[in-house]
């Protein structure tokens, strides 16, 4: 199932969901897609796509090492881990 873009999702109800998101890039949230449960956002793109890497945990029972690189998610799943 295809979720709906933000920015399309802010045309349609006049919500403000890529301002908001814009506003955290560079801040860690909570990520249940993450090996560590961590991510950072790093950027957004047009298409729908937000650019995050993993971050270690702030747990110190999870010693998983995150992986390396920017990895692709959809824009409205890295906004429910900030915002939801």
């Amino acid at each position: 199932m295809n979720m709906i873009r933000l920015k399309d999702q802010d045309q349609f109800n006049g919500s403000n969901k890529v301002a908001e998101l814009e506003a955290v890039i560079g801040e860690t949230y909570s990520d249940n897609f993450s090996s560590t449960g961590r991510s950072r956002l790093m950027f957004i793109q047009d298409n729908g796509t937000c650019g995050v890497e993993e971050v270690a945990s702030e747990y110190k029972s999870n010693t998983k090492i995150p992986k390396k690189g920017i990895q692709a998610r959809p824009d409205n799943i890295v906004w429910n881990g900030f915002f939801y």
